[in-house]
């Protein structure tokens, strides 16, 4: 019998997950919650990515559960991406997705790797 984990060295999150971009701020807390067991590296800077895959900030996971197959958690915003920086990283994580995936991709939105 076993137990499904994923090991997640980013934290990727779509509106219905606790993501609003527009009011992220450095410094502050924000909650998380998504489906399936996870775990994150706690209080190691991590890439924030939306659901297309554009990495929004650089977070650090404060703490998560594992709870009734859900994974909830707090993270703190250490710095917001913006520009040319975005802009690379953007390229750097749709090209690791794409690798992964063994195709190239469009449309980005709602693509899954696990």
């Amino acid at each position: 019998m076993g137990f499904k984990t994923e090991f997640n060295w980013a934290l990727k999150l779509k509106p219905e997950n606790g993501l609003d971009e527009k009011i992220l701020k450095v410094g502050e807390i924000y909650e998380f919650s998504k489906e399936e067991c996870r775990i994150y590296p706690v209080n190691i800077p991590i890439d924030l990515i939306n659901q297309n895959w554009e990495p929004i900030a650089k977070i650090i996971i404060v703490e998560f559960k594992n709870s009734g197959g859900r994974t909830s958690g707090k993270y703190k915003v250490l710095k917001i991406y913006e520009g040319e920086e975005k802009r690379i990283l953007t390229n750097y994580w749709r090209e690791t997705v794409q690798i992964i995936k063994g195709k190239k991709i469009s449309d980005f939105s709602n693509v899954k790797v696990s």
